[in-house]
C-alpha cells in the first residue's frame, strides 16, 4: 500500500455531524489518504451514511456486533490499519483542508518523531469558532513548533494535564503503539492523557502550532458526560498519582502542587455536586483525593485558583495552573 497515512474514524451515531467530518476528509488538497471507519454499533440511518462512502477504493469500514466503548474501538481499529501511520479523526469533528499535505511534511522535517500533535480550531455545534483554549495551554511551553525529546514532555502532561485536550489530529506511527500499548479500554475519561504518558517516553514528539482541525465543543461530547457523571474522577486521580511517583519526575519538586491543581478541579466538582450525589458519595470521592494527592494539599490549591476561577467565570477562558 502506497498510501502514508490512515485516517481513522471512530463512529457511534451523529450522522448529522458525521456528514460533516466525511466531507472534511473528502476535501483534503492532498488526495493521497485512506479512511478507515470503525464503526462502533451505530443506528441504521448513520450504518447507511457509512455503506454508502465504500464506493471510494480509499475507504474502509469494519461494523462492531455491539458498542464496546471509544478506546476498546480505537484498539481494535488499530490492528486493522495497515498503512505506517494514523491519524485519529472523531465523528462530530473536521479536518481542515491541507491537514494531510502538512503532516506529511511534519514527517519528513522530522524523522525521530513518532508522534505529532497539532493544534487545532474551537467550533461549537454549529460550527462558529469559539475561545482558543488548547492553544493558550500549548503557549505555556510551546509558543512554536517544537520537538520534544523522549520524556521532555513528562512536566507538561502533570502541568497541564492533557496537553491535547482532544484526540482528533493525534497522528502515530504504528510501531509506536507497539511499544507503548494500546489506549486502555477500560477508561472512558483520560485515557488519551494516560496513552501520552507512556507515549513521550518511547519517542520525540512534535508539538505543531499549525492547526489542521476543527474540534466541535457540544452537550453531547462524551467528556462533557463524564464530568455530569463524575466518572472521571478516579481515572484522574490514579493518573496523576503515577505521575507523582513517576522516577523521571521525582527530582522536580513543583510536582505537588502541579498533581495539586489538577486534583483541584475534582474537588471543585465534587463539592459543586455534592448535593445531588449524596453525603456517602461525596465522602468517598474526598478519601479518593486524599488518598492519592492529599486532600489538604488539593484544598489550598482550590482556594488559591479561586481569584482566577472568579475572573474566568462566564468564559471560555481555561483556568491555567500557576507559574
Amino acid at each position: 500500500m502506497s498510501c502514508l497515512i490512515t485516517i481513522i474514524l471512530p463512529v457511534f451515531g451523529r450522522s448529522a455531524l458525521l456528514k460533516a467530518a466525511l466531507s472534511s476528509v473528502y476535501a483534503q488538497t492532498d488526495p493521497d489518504w485512506c479512511l478507515h471507519i470503525a464503526d462502533d454499533g451505530s443506528d441504521v440511518e448513520t450504518e447507511k451514511l457509512i455503506l454508502d462512502q465504500l464506493l471510494d477504493p480509499r475507504v474502509s469500514c469494519v461494523r462492531r456486533d455491539q458498542n464496546i466503548g471509544l478506546f476498546a474501538n480505537l484498539n481494535k481499529a488499530t490492528a486493522e490499519v495497515k498503512t505506517p501511520w494514523q491519524l485519529i479523526l472523531c465523528s462530530d469533528d473536521e479536518l481542515k483542508p491541507d491537514a494531510i499535505s502538512k503532516l506529511k511534511r511534519s514527517i519528513n522535517d522530522n524523522p525521530s518523531a513518532r508522534l505529532i500533535l497539532s493544534s487545532y480550531e474551537s467550533i461549537d455545534i454549529n460550527g462558529q469558532l469559539r475561545h482558543d483554549v488548547n492553544g493558550e495551554f500549548y503557549d505555556c511551553f510551546a509558543p512554536e513548533t517544537q520537538c520534544f525529546t523522549p520524556g521532555e514532555l513528562l512536566k507538561p502532561l502533570l502541568r497541564f494535564g492533557s496537553i491535547n485536550g482532544n484526540i482528533t489530529g493525534l497522528l502515530i506511527h504504528q510501531s509506536l503503539l507497539a511499544d507503548a500499548g494500546l489506549w486502555r479500554s477500560e477508561w472512558t475519561q483520560v485515557a488519551d492523557w494516560e496513552w501520552l504518558v507512556r507515549a513521550c517516553i518511547q519517542t520525540s514528539v512534535l508539538i505543531r502550532r499549525e492547526a489542521i482541525a476543527r474540534v466541535r465543543v457540544h452537550e453531547g461530547q462524551l467528556s462533557v458526560s463524564n464530568q455530569k457523571t463524575q466518572r472521571e474522577l478516579l481515572e484522574t486521580l490514579e493518573l496523576l498519582a503515577g505521575l507523582l511517583n513517576h522516577p523521571r519526575l521525582a527530582p522536580c519538586s513543583e510536582r505537588f502542587r502541579w498533581a495539586a491543581h489538577q486534583a483541584q478541579f475534582q474537588l471543585w466538582n465534587t463539592l459543586k455536586r455534592s448535593p445531588r450525589i449524596g453525603f456517602r458519595q461525596t465522602l468517598s470521592h474526598l478519601f479518593a483525593i486524599h488518598s492519592s494527592i492529599g486532600l489538604s494539599r488539593t484544598a489550598l490549591a482550590l482556594l488559591r485558583s479561586l481569584p482566577a476561577r472568579l475572573r474566568v467565570r462566564g468564559t471560555e477562558r481555561p483556568l491555567l495552573p500557576p507559574l
